[in-house]
């Protein structure tokens, strides 16, 4: 399992960010700042807490592990 461990740590990376993409795009198109909503740029910054940030830390345990075998 352990040797396996880093190579699943980069495939759950690699598929929040793509999820971070997808994500960004679709609030894109539902983004209308004349309902009062708050700036899009909001919006990105909560997808990055939400998604690239776990992603840049299970990328991260993943390099630790595979530098430690």
């Amino acid at each position: 399992m352990k040797k396996k461990l880093p190579i699943i740590c980069n495939a759950v990376s690699a598929v929040l960010v793509i999820v971070f993409v997808i994500k960004c795009i679709i609030d894109y198109k539902q983004y209308l700042a004349s309902f009062g909503s708050a700036p899009f740029s909001v919006w990105i910054f909560m997808n990055v807490l939400y998604l690239l940030l776990p992603a840049a830390i299970v990328f991260a345990i993943g390099v630790i592990v595979k530098k430690k075998q």
